[in-house]
């Protein structure tokens, strides 16, 4: 039984060979049967993909203002609708055709494909997922087992998608502009999101790139430790990989540059076994596809926040008389650690003191009245 449900779905064409000019579109005038075992298939073979290795999201929101275009406002105008029929579906895809066309027909680079539409749920929410497919050269044996040339549909990869959670938009809708700011609803796979050529299908959709840092910060910390601590085989390495990737975001903190995915990856690489052909790879997808997956929504690259990651790597507490704050990796249950926790006497034992502390805390008590 599929984990999908089908409510609307159509493929439209957008014609135009890179460096050539661009051709009409070819825009069906009716829906796809959404009970086609095929059209099933294909829809889920596209949604599969995202969040993968290779197919990495980032999260946003949509424009606003001038730039926008007219594709957001007339999707947050279908998700309002109670029950859509197919005349508003179609309408909706072919707004979206008519803003890919005006982008693409300006760059001369771009080149065009299939592009999916599909409005369907699962036991997460409901999505409006767009997603350019192209084709691809193949080889199969004929009836008399002769190879000839076969041209099919490429579903090894997303060239292009975005896709926009109902649910999460609906709730960013409602939130107050303070909450908006760490809220994002749609998502998008873009190999070159800076890159014209590229580029110009998230532009033409409205989209943009808005996580914010510091709940991307403080998700990718936690979740990685937990595919860790949950996974047999690499519970055992959770702390030192934990310590790596600690050492990895304070230094993009420190330099200002953003975190990667792919980098994360590539500090969790050396904790994953490589016994088995592919294994490593498998692991590593699987661990890429659950930080960028819709539940976790850790985007493929995003700034370090220093607030969120101060909470992972200092432990810190405020009294009414005192404030405590100190590296985790201080603290130790031992007398030789730097800052040593008695878990019997409930004490905290603070090493190895600087001279100009001890020389105030010396004054201060030298100088206090007599009691």
């Amino acid at each position: 039984m599929s984990d999908i449900t089908i409510n609307k779905v159509v493929i439209h064409e957008l014609v135009k060979d890179q460096h050539q000019s661009i051709q009409p579109s070819n825009l069906r005038s009716t829906v796809l049967d959404s009970a086609n075992s095929i059209v099933l298939k294909l829809v889920e073979s596209i949604t599969a993909l995202y969040g993968t290795r290779n197919n990495s999201a980032h999260y946003g929101t949509f424009r606003t203002g001038d730039g926008s275009g007219l594709f957001p406002e007339n999707l947050i105008s279908y998700t309002q609708l109670t029950q859509p029929d197919d005349s508003h579906f179609l309408s909706l895809t072919q707004i979206a055709m008519n803003e890919l066309y005006r982008k693409a027909e300006s760059i001369h680079a771009s080149s065009g494909g299939y592009i999916l539409f599909a409005d369907y749920s699962n036991t997460q929410s409901r999505f409006f997922i767009i997603a350019m497919i192209k084709q691809k050269e193949g080889i199969r044996l004929s009836a008399s087992l002769e190879p000839e040339e076969l041209i099919e549909l490429d579903m090894s990869r997303l060239y292009q998608a975005a896709r926009i959670n109902f649910g999460k938009l609906s709730a960013y809708l409602a939130a107050s502009e303070a909450d908006k700011q760490d809220l994002s609803y749609l998502s998008f796979v873009s190999p070159t999101v800076g890159k014209t050529a590229a580029g110009y299908f998230v532009t033409a959709l409205g989209c943009a790139p808005g996580a914010a840092s510091s709940r991307a910060t403080d998700t990718l910390v936690k979740e990685s430790t937990a595919f860790f601590r949950n996974n047999e085989i690499l519970n055992p390495s959770r702390k030192r990989f934990k310590d790596n990737l600690l050492e990895y975001l304070a230094r993009k903190e420190e330099s200002g540059e953003s975190v990667k995915l792919s980098e994360v990856e590539e500090i969790a690489r050396p904790f994953m076994p490589a016994e088995e052909a592919g294994q490593a790879d498998e692991m590593a997808n699987a661990f890429i596809a659950h930080l960028n997956s819709e539940e976790h929504a850790v985007p493929v690259e995003f700034p370090v926040n220093k607030a969120a990651l101060k909470k992972h790597t200092h432990i810190s507490y405020s009294a009414d008389n005192w404030d405590l704050k100190f590296e985790r990796h201080a603290l130790g249950l031992t007398d030789a650690a730097q800052i040593f926790y008695d878990r019997e006497n409930r004490r905290i034992t603070i090493r190895d003191l600087p001279d100009r502390l001890i020389e105030k805390i010396s004054d201060e008590l030298e100088n206090r009245p007599e009691e």
